[in-house]
């Protein structure tokens, strides 16, 4: 029999996969229930993921902690651009050469940075080390993700030994669509896509969407979009946030054919992944 972890962490994105997977833990459906719930802020969350956390925290009987990097991915990427700028943990944005106007794309770096490592350093300070402490021998946590079976090809081990992941949805395989589902006939709401405000990941419906509905946040997202144009030290492409590689106020968005949207990777739920 595989020994108990200190301790089980649902990694939560307020997304709809990790927001349906807390809600039907709560309710037991996993069996045991996670001991605590841990969100990553990277600083640029759209009010809607915001206003779904803060109702989450009403309906779970587990705690919620928020972390983050301790600086805002918008502050840095604003900070990253030119050619004196300081270090980024890259986003995906979409690249142009201005001479041979070939496309390409970013990695994403960002993940791994605003996400995956913060909720691991949030997870060793609710076991007790220390920030350098050696996680103790033998010992492990329990890392609950919002993978579903749709996304089946993103399930991986963790690197770091101590922790061992664990994907209760494909436990009861469970699609997105599964997951909206389960939310007919409860007195639940239903919770919004979960990404970062410029997230190149977004499809042309929910630019559209945001423009209609969120203009602030959409207004937002351009004024990076424009700040990022001219790359940095080490890009020296122009960079988009839009795939159309125009810049954002200028996009047409194709709302009518979904067969043509921005590649969304999944639907980009960051569920504490950010879609990795």
């Amino acid at each position: 029999m595989d020994k108990e972890p200190l301790i089980r962490i649902l990694s939560l994105g307020a997304g709809v996969q990790s927001s349906t997977m807390a809600l039907m833990a709560d309710q037991g459906a996993f069996g045991v229930k996670p001991d605590a719930a841990i969100f990553a802020d990277t600083g640029w969350e759209p009010e809607p993921v915001i206003k779904h956390l803060e109702w989450l925290k009403t309906q779970l009987s587990f705690p919620i902690y928020i972390t983050g990097k301790g600086t805002s991915i918008r502050d840095d990427i604003i900070n990253a651009m030119g050619e004196n700028g300081n270090r980024f943990a890259s986003a995906p944005f979409f690249t142009k050469n201005p001479d041979s106007k070939k496309k390409g794309m970013l990695r994403r770096q960002c993940t791994r940075e605003y996400k995956i490592t913060p909720i691991a350093a949030k997870t060793r300070r609710l076991v007790g080390l220390k920030k350098y402490a050696r996680f103790p021998k033998g010992e492990h946590v329990e890392m609950w993700i919002g993978i579903s079976t749709d996304e089946i090809q993103r399930m991986k081990p963790s690197r770091d030994w101590w922790q061992k992941n664990r994907w209760p949805l494909i436990e009861k395989n469970m699609s997105r669509d599964d997951c909206l589902k389960w939310y007919e006939g409860k007195d639940l709401k239903k919770p919004a896509k979960s990404a970062c405000i410029g997230c190149p990941f977004h499809d042309d419906h929910f630019w559209h969407d945001m423009k209609t509905n969120r203009p602030d946040e959409f207004e937002n997202a351009c004024e990076i979009d424009d700040v990022i144009r001219k790359g940095n030290r080490k890009v020296k492409d122009n960079l988009y946030i839009h795939r159309s590689c125009v810049p954002l106020r200028e996009a047409k968005f194709n709302i009518k054919d979904k067969e043509k949207d921005q590649l969304d990777l999944f639907n980009n739920e960051c569920e504490g992944m950010c879609g990795l």
